[in-house]
Protein backbone atom coordinates (compact mmCIF):
# COMPACT_ATOMS: atom_id res chain seq x y z
CA UNK A 1 0.00 0.00 0.00
CA UNK A 2 0.99 3.52 -0.81
CA UNK A 3 1.68 5.80 1.97
CA UNK A 4 -1.16 7.86 0.61
CA UNK A 5 -3.41 4.87 0.66
CA UNK A 6 -3.49 4.43 4.36
CA UNK A 7 -3.61 8.12 5.48
CA UNK A 8 -6.23 9.94 6.47
CA UNK A 9 -8.36 11.73 4.20
CA UNK A 10 -6.94 15.30 4.90
CA UNK A 11 -4.05 14.01 5.11
CA UNK A 12 -4.30 12.72 1.57
CA UNK A 13 -5.35 15.92 -0.32
CA UNK A 14 -2.45 17.37 2.07
CA UNK A 15 0.03 14.91 0.47
CA UNK A 16 -0.99 15.80 -2.80
CA UNK A 17 -1.59 19.66 -2.72
CA UNK A 18 1.85 19.05 -1.52
CA UNK A 19 2.91 17.27 -4.54
CA UNK A 20 1.17 19.30 -6.89
CA UNK A 21 2.78 22.53 -5.89
CA UNK A 22 6.08 21.08 -5.62
CA UNK A 23 5.91 20.01 -8.98
CA UNK A 24 4.70 23.30 -10.78
CA UNK A 25 7.19 25.43 -8.45
CA UNK A 26 9.77 23.39 -9.51
CA UNK A 27 8.75 23.68 -13.26
CA UNK A 28 8.46 27.34 -12.82
CA UNK A 29 12.06 27.60 -11.31
CA UNK A 30 13.51 25.38 -14.63
CA UNK A 31 11.72 28.22 -16.89
CA UNK A 32 13.09 30.70 -14.52
CA UNK A 33 16.70 29.57 -14.71
CA UNK A 34 16.52 30.27 -18.49
CA UNK A 35 18.46 33.61 -18.48
CA UNK A 36 20.98 32.85 -15.78
CA UNK A 37 22.14 29.57 -17.59
CA UNK A 38 22.85 31.41 -20.60
CA UNK A 39 24.95 33.88 -18.59
CA UNK A 40 27.02 30.59 -17.25
CA UNK A 41 25.01 31.04 -13.97
CA UNK A 42 24.14 27.21 -12.57
CA UNK A 43 21.91 27.21 -10.16
CA UNK A 44 24.31 26.47 -7.33
CA UNK A 45 26.48 29.40 -8.39
CA UNK A 46 22.89 31.63 -8.78
CA UNK A 47 22.14 31.03 -5.43
CA UNK A 48 25.96 31.98 -4.21
CA UNK A 49 25.67 34.95 -5.99
CA UNK A 50 22.51 35.59 -4.16
CA UNK A 51 23.49 34.69 -0.65
CA UNK A 52 26.42 37.01 -1.11
CA UNK A 53 24.63 40.14 -2.32
CA UNK A 54 22.54 40.13 1.06
CA UNK A 55 26.08 40.18 2.98
CA UNK A 56 27.51 43.45 1.30
CA UNK A 57 30.11 43.30 4.31
CA UNK A 58 31.16 39.99 3.24
CA UNK A 59 31.14 36.53 4.29
CA UNK A 60 33.27 33.59 5.70
CA UNK A 61 33.35 31.23 2.82
CA UNK A 62 32.86 28.25 5.70
CA UNK A 63 29.68 29.75 6.81
CA UNK A 64 28.62 30.43 3.00
CA UNK A 65 29.29 26.66 2.88
CA UNK A 66 26.99 26.38 5.89
CA UNK A 67 24.45 28.19 4.68
CA UNK A 68 24.16 26.58 1.26
CA UNK A 69 24.49 22.98 2.64
CA UNK A 70 27.74 22.16 0.93
CA UNK A 71 30.63 20.85 2.58
CA UNK A 72 33.87 22.78 2.56
CA UNK A 73 35.90 21.21 -0.42
CA UNK A 74 32.54 22.00 -2.35
CA UNK A 75 32.38 25.07 -1.36
CA UNK A 76 36.23 25.71 -2.17
CA UNK A 77 35.54 24.81 -5.80
CA UNK A 78 32.42 26.59 -6.15
CA UNK A 79 34.29 29.92 -5.08
CA UNK A 80 37.33 29.29 -7.38
CA UNK A 81 34.66 29.37 -10.31
CA UNK A 82 32.96 32.73 -8.92
CA UNK A 83 36.19 34.01 -9.20
CA UNK A 84 37.28 33.03 -12.63
CA UNK A 85 34.47 35.34 -14.41
CA UNK A 86 35.09 37.97 -11.57
CA UNK A 87 31.70 37.81 -9.94
CA UNK A 88 33.57 37.35 -6.02
CA UNK A 89 36.45 38.73 -4.44
CA UNK A 90 37.97 36.21 -2.02
CA UNK A 91 40.30 37.46 1.11
CA UNK A 92 41.80 36.79 4.20
CA UNK A 93 39.35 37.13 7.27
CA UNK A 94 41.09 40.04 9.35
CA UNK A 95 40.12 38.63 12.20
CA UNK A 96 41.15 35.03 11.71
CA UNK A 97 43.42 34.56 9.24
CA UNK A 98 43.03 30.75 8.62
CA UNK A 99 39.54 31.90 7.18
CA UNK A 100 38.69 33.90 3.77
CA UNK A 101 35.82 36.15 3.52
CA UNK A 102 33.81 36.46 0.43
CA UNK A 103 32.35 39.20 -1.30
CA UNK A 104 30.20 40.05 -4.65
CA UNK A 105 31.94 42.09 -6.48
CA UNK A 106 30.13 44.96 -9.02
CA UNK A 107 30.76 42.87 -12.17
CA UNK A 108 29.45 39.87 -9.57
CA UNK A 109 26.24 42.59 -8.48
CA UNK A 110 25.50 43.76 -11.93
CA UNK A 111 25.44 39.90 -13.25
CA UNK A 112 23.00 38.82 -10.78
CA UNK A 113 20.97 42.21 -12.17
CA UNK A 114 20.49 41.11 -15.19
CA UNK A 115 19.84 37.65 -14.64
CA UNK A 116 17.56 38.48 -12.10
CA UNK A 117 16.07 41.37 -14.73
CA UNK A 118 15.61 38.74 -17.41
CA UNK A 119 13.89 36.31 -15.52
CA UNK A 120 10.98 38.87 -14.03
CA UNK A 121 10.68 40.50 -17.23
CA UNK A 122 10.16 36.81 -19.01
CA UNK A 123 7.74 35.83 -16.02
CA UNK A 124 6.01 39.28 -16.51
CA UNK A 125 5.63 38.42 -19.96
CA UNK A 126 3.68 34.87 -19.12
CA UNK A 127 1.95 36.82 -16.77
CA UNK A 128 0.24 38.87 -19.69
CA UNK A 129 -1.67 35.42 -20.78
CA UNK A 130 -3.18 34.99 -18.00
CA UNK A 131 -6.63 36.96 -17.06
CA UNK A 132 -7.37 39.36 -14.34
CA UNK A 133 -8.37 36.73 -12.24
CA UNK A 134 -5.48 34.74 -11.98
CA UNK A 135 -3.32 37.52 -12.01
CA UNK A 136 -5.17 38.22 -8.43
CA UNK A 137 -4.85 34.68 -7.56
CA UNK A 138 -0.93 35.21 -7.89
CA UNK A 139 -1.09 37.94 -5.72
CA UNK A 140 -2.81 36.58 -3.06
CA UNK A 141 -0.26 33.72 -3.13
CA UNK A 142 2.76 35.88 -2.79
CA UNK A 143 2.64 36.20 0.75
CA UNK A 144 1.96 32.28 0.92
CA UNK A 145 4.69 31.52 -0.82
CA UNK A 146 6.89 33.45 1.10
CA UNK A 147 5.78 32.53 4.34
CA UNK A 148 6.85 28.56 3.55
CA UNK A 149 9.80 29.51 2.14
CA UNK A 150 10.43 31.37 5.30
CA UNK A 151 9.64 28.44 7.35
CA UNK A 152 12.32 26.27 5.63
CA UNK A 153 14.96 28.95 6.48
CA UNK A 154 13.98 29.77 10.09
CA UNK A 155 14.19 25.48 10.39
CA UNK A 156 17.90 25.92 8.50
CA UNK A 157 18.85 28.96 11.04
CA UNK A 158 17.52 26.88 13.95
CA UNK A 159 19.50 23.99 13.05
CA UNK A 160 22.91 25.53 12.45
CA UNK A 161 22.34 27.82 15.83
CA UNK A 162 21.41 24.75 17.79
CA UNK A 163 24.54 23.03 16.73
CA UNK A 164 26.42 25.49 17.40
CA UNK A 165 25.80 26.03 20.93
CA UNK A 166 26.04 22.24 20.79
Amino acid sequence: MTPAATAPAGASAGLCLAGALRTEVNRLAYHLRTPATRSGLTPTRLAALGALAKHPDGIRQGDLAVLMGMSAPSMTRLTELLLEPGWVDRERDPHDARAYLLRITPIGELTLANVRDAGTRQLLDDMSLLTDEERASLARAVPVLRKLADIRLTDTMVSEEGSADA
